[in-house]
């Protein structure tokens, strides 16, 4: 799998999917939870155990997240499948 996401198109894809995490309208930290969340399969308290949040801000700031991304992340799967690959692949980059 790790051969396909160091494509260049998939990095480009990837870069612009995240961008939005890293603009001038995301809060602070808003990449390093998305990373965490995903690095938990997507799980709340682990997340906040790695964070040092409490679940409720956990779920503030992925809801911000999911703002920026216009996307559900806490009721819908389909986002975390695109986000797993995106990351992976800007990390691979």
């Amino acid at each position: 799998m790790d051969t396909v996401l160091r494509h260049p198109h998939l990095t480009a894809w990837a870069r612009a999917h995240l961008a939005p995490l890293a603009g001038a309208g995301a809060p602070p930290g808003a990449r390093e939870t998305v990373r965490v969340w995903l690095r938990h399969d997507a799980q709340l308290a682990p997340t906040t155990a790695a964070l040092g949040i409490s679940v409720p801000g956990a779920r503030k700031r992925l809801t911000r997240v999911e703002a920026l991304l216009e996307r559900s992340l806490l009721r819908s799967p389909s986002a975390r499948h695109d986000l797993w690959p995106a990351q992976r692949a800007e990390e691979l980059a």
